[in-house]
């Protein structure tokens, strides 16, 4: 996927540029947030339930739809639930 955003990856040659792929590779904290309100958006609709609050940057998924670590190990979804909000793929910003 092509973000546009430029992101200083290290490699086994050093440094280089290549797009952000997840939300803790974007270079503003304004757009972290931002990004974190789109994906609440975006896995809102997936999962048919809404968002309560933008997802925490650095929390787990549940916390913005209110769930319970518990409630978010049992959904079908667990594995999205239960990661943090920097570690969400820019894909689901794309709402």
């Amino acid at each position: 996927m092509k973000t546009g955003t430029p992101y200083e990856a290290f490699g086994e040659d050093g440094p280089f540029l290549r797009d952000a792929r997840v939300i803790h590779e974007l270079p503003t904290p304004e757009q972290r947030l931002i990004a974190c309100a789109k994906a609440a958006d975006t896995i809102g609709k997936l999962l048919g339930i809404v968002a309560k609050h933008s997802i925490p940057y650095g929390s787990p998924v549940y916390l913005a739809f209110d769930m319970a670590r518990p409630d978010a190990k049992k959904h079908a979804r667990s594995a999205l639930l239960l990661m943090h909000g920097a570690d969400l793929p820019l894909t689901y910003c794309n709402s």
